[in-house]
């Protein structure tokens, strides 16, 4: 492969301009690790938050699953108080005509 242009870093002022961009990189570094910390604090938290809101929807599912069972005794109470009730009404004597 033949080289068409050829640029050298050897030149003045080069070495500072190296040292700036490094001490600049490293300052960005420094500033990344710091975010990724505090990332990593608020993704445990947050995991442990998902975790208990998993167990808290679990307990939940089960209390539903109770009460629909609750509402379903209910129901069939209420239509056996029906019956019952029309049939005390119905041995009632009649209204005496006023």
């Amino acid at each position: 492969m033949r080289v068409e242009r050829l640029e050298t870093w050897a030149g003045p002022g080069q070495n500072e301009v190296l040292s700036m961009n490094l001490r600049a990189l490293r300052a960005d570094v420094v500033t990344l690790r710091r975010v990724q910390n505090q990332h990593t604090v608020l993704l445990g938290t947050l995991t442990r938050d998902v975790a208990a809101l998993k167990a808290d929807v679990a307990e939940l599912k089960d209390d539903v699953a109770a009460l629909k069972a609750d509402v379903a005794g209910l129901k069939a109470d209420v239509a056996e108080l029906k019956i019952a009730v029309q049939e005390i009404l119905r041995r009632l004597p009649p209204v005496p005509a006023a």
